[in-house]
């Protein structure tokens, strides 16, 4: 699918207007749809139309499809985990097309509809592999992960920091504990609240207490002496889920990098002049959702204009289906994992 940036920018602008015409005729349709959703039901579904826009409204942008029927998938099974009818949700993105065909013309419309299609066709159910445990009890990193997840949800915190601080002081090294036991520990918490089975009241205090572990085990790690680099890492703006730039900007520390940890939900802005103060020679950047790629291609482009020969590495969950989208933002390379932005740094600034 070729890109389309105007049209992706037109369904941005009239995103309101589209969701509360999409709502209107989806509850229209059906008399009894209100009442399934109790006095918020509006409000729930116009929010759920707005998020569908914008990423179709980033899939059209970008001339990836995909990027629209994972986020319906996802969107579904989480709907459906709370309580949503199947057919209320199917029905909601009949009501989204029809709207959008009403609203443009030829050949916009030819773009969107690939999306489209490929959010009806098959597998745009709920995910499987989500009603899976992402650990494994058999495993010794996997069961001290749920113990820990386990221990902090009943609310005893202390505890459960202590277990990782005596496997530490056993043997474990922090790397390990970072890679092999606490962010299996996040994921499994981030399947857990998609399948509703955990509220965003715990998932909140096991990511919370995660940081807080996450910060006094960086000083008992073994640090390599200075490589006389700089790294500046950061969220771009929307992206509140810092955890994976958080833990990556701790590892570039071990490395023997000055690293300047900026948080999540930087504005571009910002991320561009403390490249500048610092003279960073990397830049790492986050985006946690699809339609945080526009903001973080524009923060590529305002890193560009205050340092050109800055080298910029992105990651985070919003390439999770399209690791290559990448290509089309700006950027000089993408890390899935924390090894691989490591070596590409290595490659990336001659190390």
């Amino acid at each position: 699918m070729k890109a389309d940036p105007r049209f992706a920018e037109d369904l941005s602008r009239e995103a309101t207007r589209l969701a509360i015409a999409a709502t209107d005729r989806l509850i229209a349709a059906d008399s009894a749809f209100q009442s399934r959703y109790g006095v918020d039901a509006v409000n729930i579904w116009r929010d759920h139309f707005f998020e569908r826009i914008m990423e179709l409204s980033i899939a059209i942008s970008l001339g990836r499809p995909l990027l629209f029927s994972t986020r319906v998938v996802w969107s579904k099974t989480a709907m459906l985990a709370r309580g949503a009818k199947s057919e209320d949700v199917d029905a909601s993105l009949d009501s989204l097309i029809q709207i959008v065909e009403e609203g443009f013309s030829q050949p916009e419309l030819g773009l969107a509809q690939q999306c489209f299609d490929l959010a009806k066709g098959p597998g745009n159910g709920i995910d499987p592999a989500l009603s899976m445990p992402l650990l494994d009890a058999g495993l010794a990193p996997d069961r001290l992960a749920l113990q820990y997840i386990q221990s902090v949800l009943s609310g005893n915190v202390i505890p459960a920091m202590e277990m990782v601080f005596d496997s530490v002081e056993d043997g474990m090294s922090v790397k390990d504990a970072y890679v092999k036991v606490l962010l299996p520990a996040l994921a499994e918490v981030g399947r857990l609240w998609h399948v509703n089975d955990i509220s965003v009241a715990e998932e909140h205090l096991v990511t919370g207490t995660t940081q807080r572990l996450m910060a006094v085990l960086a000083s008992r790690a073994t640090r390599k002496p200075d490589r006389g680099k700089t790294v500046v890492a950061a969220g771009v703006s929307g992206n509140v889920h810092d955890v994976g730039i958080r833990t990556l900007a701790y590892f570039f520390e071990f490395e023997g990098w000055r690293t300047i940890y900026l948080g999540p939900d930087t504005p571009r802005s910002e991320v561009a002049s403390s490249v500048s103060i610092y003279q960073a020679d990397l830049v790492l950047l986050s985006a946690g959702l699809s339609t945080q790629l526009e903001t973080l291609r524009r923060t590529i482009q305002n890193v560009r204009s205050h340092k050109t020969e800055t080298f910029i590495m992105v990651g985070g969950n919003a390439f999770s289906e399209t690791p290559d989208v990448w290509t089309d933002l700006g950027a000089d390379g993408f890390a899935a994992d924390i090894d691989e932005a490591l070596q590409m740094a290595e490659e990336l600034t001659g190390e």
